[in-house]
């Protein structure tokens, strides 16, 4: 239209405040409440309203499990981009963070799939325990990706969607998934880390940042004779420091996470994974959280470590 006449230019221009009023007048988002906060749906795609009632179900409860974490969704309104895929298997085959404002996840979902399969899917846990922490860029992927490993595991076990000793055999899993991608042992994991996509390390690069958050959960519980623990770390910045409008990077992060709990134990730790071509030896951090392994099954010797 702009490449036509002066005439159709002029009429354009005129019609924008018009077009800009109606758009202002439809809400982009559907907004529903959840454990506390308020989920932004964005609906794209064919969606009969049994199946808008039952997607709902699932976040909502997505986000009760997700509080679970400190108590609190990472943040009072979250975005949630919803794409249909129903020629999926399953019932999401696919999801990634937004970090545009305001952040959310975008889901790829087949919504003829049936709740329960919504439910146990581990992704939305994953995805919405990025949002604990600001992105720290992608040469600290490892720490966001990690975290998200790490806490999608916890929080299914916190809701009664896995058993204890479920939780801990597929921490295990993922850490001998980690081991076993050597392909790249010239590379530390700070060299890897930006180069994860190019080079397929995804495996090395998740599962090596959830150790170390796993480290430095006991490292923190040693420290304070267990008063203090990952989950407070991450309650307490989130009260200080999470909507910062501000770049961090994994370091700062870790610098920060220091200074919240008056201890030594974020910035050594992301010293030494940071410099290692391999993920650490994972068995005996397991050993000091009550698990040991026999065979590669593990047996829970001293219960409660994943608790709230």
């Amino acid at each position: 239209m702009f490449y036509e006449t002066g005439r159709k230019i002029s009429l354009a221009l005129l019609m924008l405040p018009l077009m800009w009023q109606s758009a202002l007048s439809e809400p982009r988002f559907e907004q529903l409440p959840a454990a506390g906060g308020t989920l932004l749906l964005d609906w794209n795609g064919e969606y009969s309203q049994s199946e808008r009632d039952k997607v709902r179900a699932w976040l909502v409860s997505v986000a009760e499990t997700v509080t679970l974490l400190h108590g609190a969704l990472p943040r009072e309104e979250i975005r949630i981009e919803l794409t249909a895929y129903p020629s999926s298997a399953s019932a999401v085959p696919f999801a990634r963070v937004l970090r545009s404002e305001p952040q959310g996840i975008e889901f790829f979902i087949n919504p003829t799939r049936p709740l329960r399969e919504f439910i146990e899917d581990w992704t939305a846990y994953h995805e919405l325990s990025h949002l604990f922490i600001p992105f720290p860029g992608d040469g600290d992927i490892w720490f966001s990706e990690g975290l998200a490993s790490y806490y999608q595991n916890v929080l299914q076990y916190r809701a009664g969607l896995l058993g204890e000793a479920q939780a801990w055999q597929k921490l295990h899993d993922g850490f001998v998934r980690g081991r076993d991608d050597a392909g790249d042992s010239e590379l530390t994991l700070a060299e890897l880390s930006p180069r994860m996509r190019e080079r397929g390390a995804f495996m090395r690069v998740y599962w090596s940042g959830a150790l170390y958050f796993l480290e430095a959960d006991l490292a923190l519980r040693a420290h304070s004779d267990g008063r203090v623990t990952l989950d407070s770390v991450l309650r307490n910045f989130s009260e200080c420091c999470l909507v910062e409008r501000r770049r961090w990077t994994g370091e700062q992060l870790a610098a920060e996470f220091d200074r919240i709990a008056a201890a030594d134990v974020f910035l050594p730790l992301y010293a030494r994974y940071t410099s290692a071509t391999a993920i650490p030896d994972y068995e005996p951090v397991l050993g000091a959280a009550g698990v040991n392994v026999d065979g590669g099954q593990v047996r829970v010797t001293e219960s409660g470590f994943l608790d709230r």
